[in-house]
């Protein structure tokens, strides 16, 4: 080795220290001169140090990916909340379901879906005015549709691949919709029961393992807002 770079490396050792690459190839060039029947166990340990710190790092990035999605959803839930305390009325409510809350929760169908009661008959004339997001049916539809007939099952928000029979709630657009959030709505005195169906495109737009603190929230605030209108 030549003097000048021995000079060189002795002056800033503590950098080859700091650099993976050139540590990694001064452990190898020192196994090749160990020969074929002995081990260093260093590098054995290198490499399974290296191959735990990827895994750590993709945790942290796996971490740090849903904190930041955890942040959007909640913006855009309490701005949907505060859209919905700004309509005047039902049928504004109504009629903004698909337009400006579709947009902030960046979805492509929401519907409204009641069913029917006696108590209902004063918002029929809404009905009448053909909202696509609003539609009536019939008693324990909600139940049925969440629970896709398992009766076992009493879950009131579910997060899932659009399933069958959601041509009954999305009608035409279904075909195209790969998931879909249903949150069951228990409004006013009355126990008006009640389901804002989402859907997306997007596969991963819904899935079972995210969280629904958010969806609980809202469609509490939706349930008063509905109910005050109703009552």
């Amino acid at each position: 080795m030549k003097n000048k770079l021995r000079e060189e490396i002795l002056a800033q050792a503590h950098e080859i220290l700091n650099d993976e690459i050139l540590l990694r190839a001064l452990i190898e060039a020192s196994d090749k001169n160990l020969g074929d029947k002995v081990v260093d166990l260093r590098s054995v340990a290198m490499q399974k140090m290296d191959g735990e710190l990827k895994k750590l790092k993709r945790s942290n990035q796996q971490v740090i990916a849903t904190a930041y999605e955890n942040l959007v959803g909640m913006k855009q839930v309490h701005q949907v909340v505060l859209k919905s305390l700004e309509k005047n009325n039902f049928d504004e409510f109504v009629a903004n379901l698909n337009t400006e809350f579709c947009q902030i929760l960046k979805v492509d169908c929401i519907k409204l879906i009641l069913e029917k009661n006696p108590s209902i008959k004063r918002i029929v004339k809404f009905a009448a005015q053909d909202l696509p997001p609003l539609d009536l049916f019939p008693v324990n539809f909600i139940t049925t549709y969440i629970s896709q007939g398992n009766e076992t099952d009493t879950d009131e928000i579910v997060l899932r691949p659009t399933p069958k029979g959601s041509e009954q709630v999305y009608g035409e657009l279904s075909k195209n919709l790969r998931s879909e959030g249903c949150i069951k709505l228990k409004i006013g005195s009355e126990k008006i029961i009640g389901m804002l169906a989402m859907a997306s495109k997007e596969k991963e737009k819904f899935t079972a393992q995210q969280g629904v603190e958010l969806l609980k929230f809202m469609g509490s605030v939706f349930e008063r807002r509905i109910s005050h209108w109703l009552n």
